[in-house]
């Protein structure tokens, strides 16, 4: 993930050449949080600066955390009583509200195979990605997006160790520019969204933090159209350079 500064005016489209790039980078391994911009390491183990969507004054954790956690039915990660975790109250409201963020809608044309179906699912799917990393909920992702691949299961991988460490994802606030299928891939549903994602911090177990600066994005979506509805084969996120 990558931060840009540049206004509204939005870049070059990225080209086939970069969408293959992007898509076949999910087929590696998964390692930390994925997006759009690179995050940036704040301060030490105890302290979060700078404002998220959830907590308006700088917070400060209180003592270092350490939290053990499973994943409970729904596929959210909750701590168990053993947890020793000790947190400012700010960041335990934030953590709080964080993981009960409510899901984005399932759109209805999710099951029509047409190519407005496709690109409102690609669309679902940019929301429930940064949803899954907020809330710790990682069954809807699976189902949208059951595969193997960085894409798809390491988001859900990310996620649950995150969550089960004692961390969260602050809300991001996204805004799609525009979704259109890439006719440059005439074999394949691929869509390119346009979008920007506001500054957001990933919290983790010990009271550590890191900034996901502001940045325009687009991402690369390839579904496929299977069992009456469509999923998310791959899909990858890229700065506007």
């Amino acid at each position: 993930m990558q931060m840009n500064h540049e206004g509204n005016t939005m870049k070059t489209p990225p080209t086939k050449r970069s969408f293959q790039a992007a898509l076949a980078l999910t087929l590696l391994a998964c390692s930390g949080l994925a997006g759009c911009s690179e995050g940036q390491e704040q301060g030490g183990s105890n302290t979060a600066s700078g404002k998220t969507a959830v907590v308006t004054a700088t917070p400060k954790a209180s003592g270092t955390p350490t939290v053990t956690a499973t994943p409970n039915g729904s596929g959210t990660p909750s701590a168990t009583a053993s947890s020793t975790a000790t947190l400012s109250p700010e960041l335990e409201a934030a953590r709080k509200q964080a993981r009960g963020t409510q899901a984005p809608v399932k759109p209805e044309l999710i099951t029509i195979n047409s190519e407005d179906g496709a690109i409102a699912t690609a669309k679902y799917w940019l929301q429930l990605y940064y949803y899954t990393y907020i809330s710790g909920n990682t069954s809807q992702y699976k189902e949208l997006c059951p595969g193997s691949n960085e894409g798809c299961a390491g988001v859900i991988k990310t996620t649950i160790e995150n969550h089960s460490e004692g961390g969260w994802v602050s809300p991001v606030n996204i805004r799609v520019l525009k979704a259109y299928r890439r006719n440059d891939f005439p074999n394949s549903m691929v869509v390119e969204i346009d979008y920007e994602q506001e500054d957001f911090y990933q919290y983790y177990g010990d009271g550590s933090s890191k900034l996901y600066a502001g940045a325009k994005c687009w991402a690369a979506v390839e579904l496929s159209y299977q069992n009456n509805r469509w999923i998310v084969v791959r899909q990858k996120n890229e700065k506007f350079n």
